[in-house]
């Protein structure tokens, strides 16, 4: 598969439009039931065609509920970037429909999310085949040994904040600016733990970890599937998504929901039972609007929260 390249992605002039028919469906799904490691096939726009049984151990979800989903539905945020440069690579590899020219696949090692959202490492070989007349990617997907695994789950961690298992800074970031060259509706949240400091010098620097631990935990597991939450610096996180434009967002919902989800409860450190509280902007990019910006508005809007709630 094309890691993840969206349906706008890099596509030929020449890239046929048409829906798949009845008749190449079922020449996938002769093809792939002959592939004896798993395999997926999906059309140039980027929609699953195909796959067999084998790519259900990998992806730990069935075929019928694979086909007809977005490739992209299978692959992490954070490596659709490199999908681009693969399709990219794929295009010139593989020459027009009936050329006598053999083209190449592209081999590597690539991550891809299973159907219960756990990211896995795979050997991966991707390449274009004609099926029943029409223009296929195909995908070689397998599983890569322990030691391999071993180092992708370092480069993970390199990733991750330590204390709250959050993405660090850069990696939120890099999610973000994927979806503002996609200029896709995007919400920010800059979420700050207040009075931080004081907790730190009442009842120890473990105590303000636990608060700030708690708080990151809390706010991942409210965000919704498909957004990215991060540790952007001391006592500060960030939750950003994109949504579907006609339907807009509600800021302050957003801010009151968010609230609710970290500050509800206390958070326990030994004996004593911790309250905590933040303050939220959320800010909508707005059309044509840099990432520096955007990030700007929703911390100044964090910034004003904080004001109206120490007054």
């Amino acid at each position: 598969m094309s890691e993840g390249v969206m349906n706008e992605g890099v596509m030929r002039a020449d890239t046929v439009h048409e829906a798949v028919t009845d008749e190449q469906r079922a020449a996938v799904a002769e093809f792939v039931a002959a592939v004896p490691m798993a395999v997926m096939v999906h059309s140039m726009q980027y929609e699953v065609v195909g796959a067999n049984i084998l790519c259900e151990g990998v992806l730990g979800c069935a075929v019928d509920d694979m086909v007809g989903r977005p490739v992209a539905d299978f692959v992490p945020l954070g490596d659709r970037a490199s999908a681009t440069r693969i399709a990219v690579q794929l295009e010139h590899r593989y020459p027009d429909a009936g050329s006598t020219e053999h083209g190449r696949p592209v081999g590597a090692l690539r991550r891809v999310r299973r159907g219960d959202g756990e990211v896995v490492s795979c050997w991966m070989h991707v390449g274009i085949s004609m099926i029943a007349g029409r223009r296929f990617i195909v995908a070689l997907l397998d599983l890569v040994n322990p030691v391999v695994d071993d180092t992708v789950r370092w480069r993970d961690r390199a990733e991750r904040d330590e204390l709250t298992g959050l993405l660090r800074r850069g990696p939120l970031l890099a999610h973000v600016d994927e979806w503002i060259v996609e200029d896709l509706p995007v919400a920010l949240a800059f979420v700050d733990v207040d009075r931080l400091k004081s907790i730190n010098d009442a009842h120890g620097h473990p105590a303000g970890d636990a608060l700030l631990e708690a708080a990151g935990r809390r706010l991942h597991q409210w965000s919704p599937r498909g957004s990215v939450v991060g540790r952007y610096a001391g006592d500060e996180f960030v939750f950003a998504v994109t949504f579907d434009g006609p339907m807009g967002l509600d800021s302050a919902e957003v801010t009151e929901s968010v609230r609710s989800a970290i500050c509800g409860e206390p958070v326990p450190f030994g004996s004593s039972l911790l309250g905590v509280s933040v303050s939220v902007g959320v800010a909508v990019r707005e059309p044509g609007e840099s990432r520096e910006a955007l990030i700007q508005r929703a911390d100044a809007l964090m910034y004003r929260d904080k004001a109206s709630r120490t007054t």
